[in-house]
């Protein structure tokens, strides 16, 4: 058994992309009648590939697992395992296997079932991939392709609203894809180096150059978080996506944008301790200076989705503004790692913390949305109210994911969101006293978390039913299912917060460069449910209700923004149209007049020969 397992190890992207790909390409070969043939295996190489990487545990925690493969596509292909990619592999696999338990009962045979699973599957490929490619271009051609099989998943209704929000989704995708790609052009051109590999030293050198390469990556990276200013895809994609794809995408799709900020930081921002002397402060000015902006961009994400969230009837737009908002914090987290260089390991592991919780308790809400609709073909939350007598269970339920993002203790948010306050408020002790800015917005925002989701579950589950049930809908025994993992999961973070702490997270911060005596002192020690922490709790709720209460009192929930703050109509929208204008100009202009000359060349010649042959005969 353990010959096996090791040559598994040794072989792993290799067995991996090929039998992936191989299942991929004989799913469309499965008639319809065997769908649950195609389920099972779909289950059965995620469970198979998530034991393999789970299994890895040991070997990761003694120093990073590297493949590499120098004879392919002429310049070598190299993939490697470390902590930080270790955590998010695995948390991948698990929630493919949790999501894929839900799409059972949600993606029907009648509903070109075939196709979403070659795309899911083809997704899941691509997102293991991105995540272990040790090598920028491998990690770009995978991050492209899950944009790609993503957007399979997007059209799967194959409506007009589908393929609009497909198209908004590929456009901005290929323009963030772009970006990335010019970003590791120069980055390559200038350090000689495509790797995963510390190029702070050479990055800081770079002048003007770095903030271009920086801008980049973070333009690119961000559009596929869904980071403000490019925020905008995400409630369009998951108003008219199912909801087997608004579960996966913010369980790990979203986390691989928020991933590559990761490693842009760690690689090109954070400086390597055994290289350079602590003294010499110059190393740091370029990751203080990304560090600044990366906080500021979490910032206003957090505000800006928040505010969209609480001013939302659709669930589906509602629960995909909480995506953005929650994207917010973990990017601000990337933020003060990056500012506070050695000192800035509570931003590290409260990021990435908080990717694993967001991505728990966000799924488990979306399923729940997923079989209020089922039941009831409202996604109007203001229309719905009562359901919790109907079912019980799935009010239940829906409690764990409400409790889990608003932070109450006792549950996974609470952990993750204390160690990000913890974090910013470091981020005022050891550097600028500005940031006391960005903790009360951090605070208001958590208050705003509370108030949209007492909004959310008294609306749907609490008061008068309004809304008349389809007692004959299709199954959802498959959904209850994944909602109890994910339900269950919540608790045990929660209850047991120093779990992920003790086995993942502080492993993954002693793998960087930041300083063992602040992670003593700060993470080592940590102490979850201290009368600080609670309290602080207890204020946002208390805060959060209030607002809930002036909400309903003054009716303001019921507002609208102006049309001049809709960043879709103010960018996308604008491009799109120029696009199209420059696409029929060149048809008119220049494609035509060539397509005319061609045939006009073409008769004459004919023509010609047709008069020679006459002569000649």
């Amino acid at each position: 058994m353990n010959q096996v397992l090791s040559t598994l190890i040794i072989t792993l992207p290799l067995w991996f992309i090929g039998v992936g790909l191989l299942e991929v390409l004989l799913m469309p070969l499965v008639g319809s009648a065997r769908s649950k043939l195609r389920k099972t295996l779909s289950a059965l190489f995620v469970i198979f590939a998530t034991g393999v990487i789970i299994a890895l545990y040991p070997l990761v925690t003694q120093a990073p697992i590297i493949y590499r493969f120098d004879d392919v596509l002429g310049f070598g292909v190299v993939f490697k395992i470390d902590f930080l990619n270790y955590i998010l592999m695995s948390f991948a696999g698990i929630m493919f296997f949790v999501v894929g338990l839900f799409a059972i009962n949600d993606i029907t045979h009648d509903q070109h079932q075939r196709s979403f699973y070659f795309f899911y599957m083809l997704t899941f490929i691509a997102t293991i991939g991105s995540l272990m490619a040790a090598d920028l271009l491998s990690f770009f051609l995978f991050f492209e392709l899950m944009t790609f099989s993503t957007y399979g998943m997007i059209v799967h209704y194959r409506c007009q609203d589908a393929y609009e929000a497909g198209n908004e989704y590929i456009y901005l995708g290929i323009i963030g894809g772009l970006a990335i790609l010019g970003g590791i052009i120069t980055l390559g051109a200038y350090t000689g180096s495509l790797e995963w590999v510390n190029l702070a030293e050479k990055f800081s050198m770079l002048g003007i150059t770095k903030y271009i390469i920086g801008g980049l990556f973070l333009l690119g990276f961000g559009m596929k978080a869904g980071v403000v200013p490019l925020h905008f895809w995400v409630p369009r994609v998951y108003e008219s996506a199912p909801f087997t794809l608004n579960a996966i995408s913010s369980a790990i799709l979203t986390k691989v944008g928020a991933y590559g900020i990761f490693r842009v930081a760690t690689v090109l921002f954070f400086s390597d301790t055994t290289l350079l002397n602590w003294n010499d402060t110059l190393r740091w000015v370029t990751a203080k200076e990304f560090g600044v902006i990366i906080i500021w961009l979490g910032i206003a994400t957090m505000v800006i989705g928040v505010t969209l969230a609480l001013l939302e009837s659709n669930v589906k737009r509602m629960l995909a503004y909480h995506s953005i908002s929650q994207m917010g914090y973990i990017v601000m987290g990337i933020g003060v790692a990056s500012y506070l260089g050695v000192k800035g390991a509570m931003g590290y592991s409260g990021a990435l913390y908080h990717m694993i919780n967001h991505g728990i308790f966000k799924t488990l809400l979306f399923m729940v949305a997923g079989v209020v609709v089922l039941k009831t073909k409202e996604t109007n939350m203001y229309r719905l109210g009562g359901l919790a007598k109907r079912f019980p269970g799935l009010a239940f339920l829906a409690l764990f994911g409400v409790l889990g993002i608003m932070g109450v203790p006792l549950f996974n948010g609470f952990a993750s969101k204390s160690m990000l306050h913890h974090a910013i408020e470091e981020a005022i002790k050891y550097g600028d006293s500005s940031f006391r800015y960005a903790e009360m917005l951090f605070t208001l925002v958590s208050a705003g978390t509370v108030t949209s989701f007492i909004k959310f579950y008294s609306f749907i589950f609490l008061g008068k039913e309004k809304t008349k049930i389809r007692e004959k809908s299709k199954s959802t025994r498959m959904m209850y299912l994944a909602m109890s993992i994910l339900a269950l999961m919540i608790i045990i973070i929660g209850l047991q917060p120093r779990i992920i702490l003790d086995t993942l997270l502080i492993p993954a911060v002693l793998s960087f460069s930041y300083d063992p005596k602040f992670i003593a002192t700060y993470l080592s020690e940590m102490v979850f449910f201290n009368m600080k922490d609670i309290l602080v709790m207890v204020r946002v709720i208390g805060l959060g209700s209030l607002i809930f209460y002036l909400g309903i009192k003054l009716d303001l929930f019921h507002l609208h923004l102006p049309t001049w703050l809709n960043l879709e109509a103010m960018i996308y929208k604008p491009v799109e149209k120029m696009g199209e204008n420059l696409s029929e100009y060149v048809v008119e202009h220049v494609e035509r007049p060539l397509m005319l000359g061609d045939v006009l060349l073409y008769v004459i010649l004919l023509f010609t020969l047709l008069l020679t042959l006459i002569f000649r005969l």
